[in-house]
């Protein structure tokens, strides 16, 4: 890391240090104290853990009213959908055939999971998703959660869908995907995993300093409007310390010889600037080795590869000219065009990297004909740019899934 670099790193974080100070924390960017650990035991329902999660958003959030309850709770909620058991029956034993725990990423919400949920439940699967502690309450109750209460969420809802199931899988967003192949290194019940964008590696090239920053301020960038009932727009650090430390645990499950045996789907973008592709790519090919797995990836060039081809990686172009997109953001991937909140005429906009620029911030939130994409420096500097929420590509998806899902059901 160049000197230079260092200095204007310093110099801007301090700065964004010195003006929190200065700042009384609403009360959403403080700890409710409802929703930062994982205190569930393995005996609870999961029906019953569905409802404390919605006593818990009701009592800490601090925009829910009559108005948005259903919808707030809605995107926020753990949810299960079950199969049409005239077309996927139970075995005699009243067991599903194929259930799959669903887990979304760091500030996300279990909304992020519907879609491809949804065609998970119609192929057959009991689909549960659960919701990480710290999320779909305040960003305040991320400030001290621990990577470990997200591992225990995971085991409690491995452990209550295994016994309802004949094959288990895990499927995940992010730091979700994270978390599914943890517990895949060490679970030898889980049969698969789908995995999107998972956060292998974080592609900041400060994740490894989120625990001293920690120390100076809580939030980074500066305070969101949190007005996305799906998702925090304000950041905090503690949160990327813990996905950090998070991706410090697979690292060394790899290092010490485990490898994942399980078909795995996996599906990426090449300009994702939250977590680390390039990372990812050498992961699938050195240490995923089922030859069902999938790796599908999505570039404006094509994949690099080792100097032997792996035949399992697919190429999709995410630069789209005639829709204007220039590629695929990480949060893209699996929200589907027609999705009534971040689709392509959904009613939310992805404008946050503009909070102090109000020209370009209101051309971001209403030019139809301005371009959509990943923020990266690139783009920002050639053009006034909508982080792209959707994926123009999600059908396309949905087939690689399919042909995957086939694969597995093959005897």
């Amino acid at each position: 890391m160049r000197h230079s670099e260092f200095k204007r790193f310093l110099v801007f974080f301090m700065l964004t240090v010195a003006l929190a100070g200065c700042a009384t924390l609403p009360p959403r960017l403080q700890e409710s104290g409802l929703n930062s650990r994982f205190n569930l035991t393995p005996d609870v329902p999961f029906d019953a853990y569905i409802r404390q999660s919605e006593r818990m958003i009701e009592r800490a959030r601090v925009d829910i009213n009559e108005t948005n309850r259903e919808v707030v709770l809605n995107a926020n909620l753990p949810f299960e959908l079950i199969p049409d058991e005239s077309r996927f029956p139970r075995n005699r034993q009243g067991l599903h055939e194929r259930g799959i725990l669903l887990i979304h990423g760091l500030s996300d919400s279990p909304y992020f999971l519907k879609p491809i949920a949804r065609q998970l439940r119609d192929r057959g699967f009991l689909v549960r998703a659960i919701l990480l502690p710290g999320h779909g309450t305040v960003p305040g109750d991320l400030l001290s959660v621990t990577h470990q209460d997200w591992i225990e969420a995971t085991k409690y809802g491995v452990d209550q869908l295994k016994p309802r199931v004949e094959k288990l899988y895990l499927g995940g967003f992010s730091t979700g995907g994270a978390l599914c192949l943890l517990e895949a290194l060490t679970n030898p019940d889980i049969q698969g995993l789908i995995l999107f964008a998972p956060a292998v590696g974080l592609k900041s090239p400060w994740a490894f300093m989120a625990d001293l920053m920690k120390i100076f301020s809580d939030w980074l960038g500066g305070q969101g409007d949190d007005k996305d009932y799906a998702k925090y727009e304000s950041f905090a650090i503690n949160g990327g310390a813990q996905v950090y430390r998070l991706t410090r645990e697979i690292d060394a499950a790899f290092a010490s010889g485990k490898r994942l045996s399980v078909p795995v789907l996996t599906v990426v973008s090449a300009e994702d600037i939250s977590v680390d592709t390039d990372k990812m790519f050498d992961v699938f090919s050195a240490y995923i080795t089922s030859p069902e797995s999938v790796l599908l990836y999505y570039g404006k060039e094509t994949a690099k590869s080792p100097r032997d081809p792996d035949m399992r990686i697919l190429f999709r172009k995410s630069f789209l000219p005639e829709e204007r997109i220039l590629d695929f953001a990480h949060i893209s991937l699996l929200i589907p065009p027609d999705d009534p909140h971040y689709g392509k005429n959904g009613g939310y906009r992805y404008c946050l990297h503009y909070r102090d620029d109000r020209e370009k911030r209101m051309a971001c939130l209403h030019d139809p004909h301005v371009r959509q994409g990943e923020i990266t420096p690139q783009n920002l500097e050639r053009f006034t740019l909508r982080r792209l929420t959707y994926n123009p590509r999600f059908e396309e998806m949905i087939q690689v899934l399919d042909r995957f899902l086939d694969r597995l059901a093959s005897p």
